[in-house]
């Protein structure tokens, strides 16, 4: 009972008064605790700055006597200007969107990996080893950004391959019908393919059917020059250990750690299918086969077909059909006195089939049984995954190495501390700075194409994904980088502090750090001149500028914009700008102005246009001024020669851009254009 616990005890005085006492003891420990707490923060605030030894001083404040001649020719804030500085919008401003200053003085973090390397392989002969074909519906937005992921190391588009340059070559098969138009569905998958530009759409509304991709392949695919050896042919529900895969591909053995082993004919090494071959759509989850395997069954595909069962896929079939077959050959080559020539006919004839699921089988394509655990190593197929998190689970068990589609660009940003050769140890920090040095001097300035790939609503919907193509086939004619983001702006439209058009600075700020400069175009602009290189474009913008030419303007300016003749303030729908510490505290002053969140219709040009005025900022930034050619010309001012076209009337722009991108492929085909095509 109570009254026999030591706390309890009422007859026993000595007890209260110890526990008194302990309560005084407790009590005056944490009265010193939170002093010596409070002395702690006082001198923590109290502090200056902490800088280390490579700290660079910061830049001396804006003297008001400094002559106005020294600025860029543009005019000087004045009370007649439609967009004056508002005191609401200094930058100095706290705000929970950024730090208030950018500095090049942190410390660098360390790159988690490296995307280039030295001793790769460039593979410019559109001849593939492997083909990965990978079926899904419109509606699998998250398990394709999956398998980007964890099949291909492409966690992103921020550094996006532009050209399959490695020996795997891969396309999502979108099969079914599409989202329909004015959903938010819709401006998802729109917006992914402007993205990625990985997804093959096929007109039909059904479920796939393994022939019909292989007719694409042997069709569509070749029209392109796109060659292989052996086509990897996935449901977008099945994993695969497309690592384990490729290597026993290319060793010529596979499954050589089983019991029952295959050797790949090195005679007709593409002549073999490799799956499951009992019937039934199970069979279309997964399946390995070679090029000439697949000619092989297109050749042959009514004599195929006609053994085949409701639902049944052409390669099960086909198995089918070639094990009459071979009986047939080896009566008609008993009498043979060549077997070496007997044995690479038939190899020639008759493909290999590798089974996985008969009594000879290695039984490594297994269903998903709810646990990692019931998978093993040499399982390297697992069908029926429906959960993208089981997904996940099953690529860090079977510790799934991406297999690079391409040699990426290196970041910018990346400062990798490089290894000496011949001590392999790494250099000291003035050795390391003088490499960096080097390296940077010679090497090629990366160049970004950046647009947004955000459809607000049912307006730009038929155009927008047009747009971004030409926007991508400039960037890839000339080796620029294409990144079309959307994530951002839906961010805005989550928050909802500010119009979602903010959602052009937080692009901007994400994709800088990555390349020297990045060419900005508005959604609605139009490449016209797809054979004009940024690198001519910005050897013209550096003979304009006024104060010292070429070499003042490599060393002061970072922000290269227009202002159109007629027009109050600059057009922020195209603009260059580099990656420079410079840069990121402009747009993070831009991020603050709060006057402008949601003052249309100018947003974000409005504090683009505020801040880049204001003294501290004014030297690096040089404004084409009353400019309507250089490079953002509007319809009613196109010329014969100018580069971009930007499209932004009053209403919804979709019209309008598809008239531009229609004079844009007018011109790529040797026609003319004149500006009564664009009005």
């Amino acid at each position: 009972m109570p009254a026999d616990l030591p706390l309890y005890r009422s007859d026993s005085n000595n007890g209260m008064r110890r526990l008194k006492q302990n309560k005084r003891l407790v009590f005056v420990a944490f009265v010193l605790i939170v002093a010596s707490l409070l002395v702690y923060l006082n001198a923590r605030l109290s502090a200056p700055p902490f800088h280390n030894d490579h700290d660079e001083s910061p830049s001396p404040k804006h003297d008001a006597t400094t002559d106005n001649n020294d600025s860029p020719a543009y005019p000087s804030p004045s009370n007649d200007d439609n967009a004056s500085v508002d005191p609401s919008s200094d930058p100095s401003d706290d705000h929970p969107f950024s730090p208030s200053t950018h500095s090049d003085s942190h410390k660098h973090m360390a790159q988690p990996f490296d995307e280039t390397t030295d001793n790769a392989v460039i593979n410019t002969s559109n001849h593939y080893s492997h083909l990965v074909m990978v079926t899904a519906d419109a509606s699998s937005t998250e398990r394709r950004l999956l398998i980007r992921d964890k099949y291909f190391g492409l966690r992103d588009n921020l550094l996006p391959c532009m050209v399959y340059n490695a020996d795997v070559y891969y396309k999502f098969w979108i099969h079914g019908s599409l989202p329909r138009p004015d959903t938010p569905l819709r401006r998802r998958y729109e917006a992914e393919k402007m993205e990625w530009n990985d997804m093959v759409e096929v007109k039909n509304t059904g479920s796939f059917e393994q022939v019909d991709v292989l007719e694409w392949i042997e069709t569509d695919l070749a029209a392109q020059g796109i060659t292989y050896d052996y086509l990897i042919l996935q449901d977008i529900n099945t994993f695969i250990q497309l690592d384990a895969i490729k290597q026993e591909l290319d060793s010529g053995v596979i499954s050589d750690s089983m019991d029952s082993s295959f050797t790949i004919n090195t005679d007709a090494p593409t002549n073999f299918v490799w799956g499951t071959f009992q019937g039934g759509t199970s069979d279309k989850d997964a399946v390995v086969v070679g090029s000439s395997a697949v000619k092989l069954a297109l050749q042959h595909r009514k004599d195929i077909e006609a053994v085949s069962g409701k639902d049944e896929s052409i390669l099960t079939s086909m198995y089918k059909y070639y094990q009459s077959y071979a009986e047939t050959v080896e009566q008609q080559d008993s009498d043979d006195d060549d077997p070496e020539q007997e044995a690479l006919t038939r190899g020639q004839l008759i493909p290999e089939f590798v089974r996985e699921d008969g009594p000879e089988g290695t039984h490594r394509f297994i269903r998903w049984e709810n646990n990692v655990e019931s998978v093993h190593p040499e399982d390297i197929v697992v069908t029926q995954v429906y959960q993208s998190l089981e997904f996940t689970e099953l690529a860090h068990w079977t510790q799934l190495k991406p297999t690079p589609v391409c040699h990426r660009v290196s970041s910018s940003a990346s400062n990798g501390r490089p290894l000496d050769d011949d001590e392999d140890t790494v250099l000291d920090e003035e050795e390391n700075y003088k490499v960096s040095e080097q390296q940077h001097t010679n090497k090629k300035a990366s160049i970004a194409v950046v647009t947004s790939s955000f459809i607000y609503d049912a307006c730009m919907e038929p155009s927008a994904t047009r747009a971004a193509a030409n926007k991508r086939q400039y960037a890839i004619k000339h080796g620029y980088s294409f990144v079309a983001r959307s994530a951002e702006f839906a961010q805005e439209a989550a928050r909802g502090q500010r119009k979602t058009v903010w959602g052009k600075i937080d692009v901007i700020e994400k994709v800088l750090p990555k390349y020297d400069w990045i060419f900005w175009l508005d959604m609605d602009a139009v490449i016209m001149d797809q054979d004009r290189k940024l690198e001519d474009l910005l050897d013209q913008v550096k003979r304009l500028y006024p104060d010292g030419g070429p070499a003042t303007f490599d060393d002061r300016v970072d922000f290269v914009v227009a202002r159109p003749y007629h027009d109050p303030m600059i057009n922020a729908g195209v603009f260059l700008i580099r990656n420079t510490p410079w840069a990121m505290q402009f747009l993070r002053d831009v991020q603050k102005t709060q006057a402008w969140y949601n003052r249309g219709p100018s947003y974000e040009q409005g504090a683009m246009w505020d801040i880049m005025r204001l003294p501290q900022h004014q030297e690096k930034v040089f404004l084409l001024d009353r400019d309507d050619h250089t490079f953002n010309t509007f319809p009613k001012f196109y010329q014969a020669g100018d580069f971009v076209v930007h499209f932004a009337p009053d209403k919804c722009p979709n019209d309008a851009t598809v008239k531009g991108l229609n004079a844009a492929d007018k011109l790529l085909a040797g026609g003319s254009v004149s500006k009564l095509d664009l009005v």
